[in-house]
């Protein structure tokens, strides 16, 4: 939660409770603001908070309250899910292709390129769905989206980014 307030301080200078005379002062001041955060907020992991407090230094003109860091990052477990279930559906189309009699090469080619990273993490289209089992590996392909994920500080290796102009 300190790394995440030392943001918030940056992102918000003239905030009065990140204000204070000293360093010591400044420790003192904030210890039961960032226990307050810490409690409230204990079930939101390190990673999710990191984005969500880019989400709100973009959103919000004021320091965000508790309930407003939570709606943040709300949402970026939802995108997260989301981004998920929609790859998993890619995948799923590669596997029809498959079926349909394109090679694997092609059929992979023609995922984005978060997903063909995905499965190659997995082993590839086989292990995603190995022949001998009747069901998607689902829990395997999220697993390791969001592994893959999480690793990466501005995204899945191969994701579209855009540039600032």
């Amino acid at each position: 939660m300190t790394e995440i307030f030392a943001v918030l301080m940056v992102a918000y200078p003239n905030a009065e409770m990140f204000r204070a005379e000293s360093q010591q002062a400044l420790k003192e001041r904030l210890a039961p603001t960032i226990t307050l955060w810490t409690t409230c907020l204990q079930d939101i992991d390190f990673w999710t908070a990191q984005k969500a407090v880019i989400r709100v230094c973009k959103t919000c003109k004021f320091p965000p309250t508790i309930a407003e860091m939570r709606e943040a990052a709300d949402g970026v477990s939802e995108e997260v899910r989301l981004e998920i279930e929609s790859a998993c559906m890619k995948a799923r189309n590669a596997l029809r292709w498959l079926q349909d009699g394109e090679s694997e090469e092609e059929a992979i080619k023609r995922l984005p390129a978060r997903t063909q990273k995905t499965i190659e993490a997995m082993g590839g289209i086989r292990a995603f769905s190995p022949p001998d089992k009747p069901m998607f590996n689902f829990d395997g392909f999220r697993q390791t989206y969001e592994r893959l994920l999480r690793s990466n500080p501005v995204g899945l290796p191969g994701g579209e980014r855009k540039k600032l102009t």
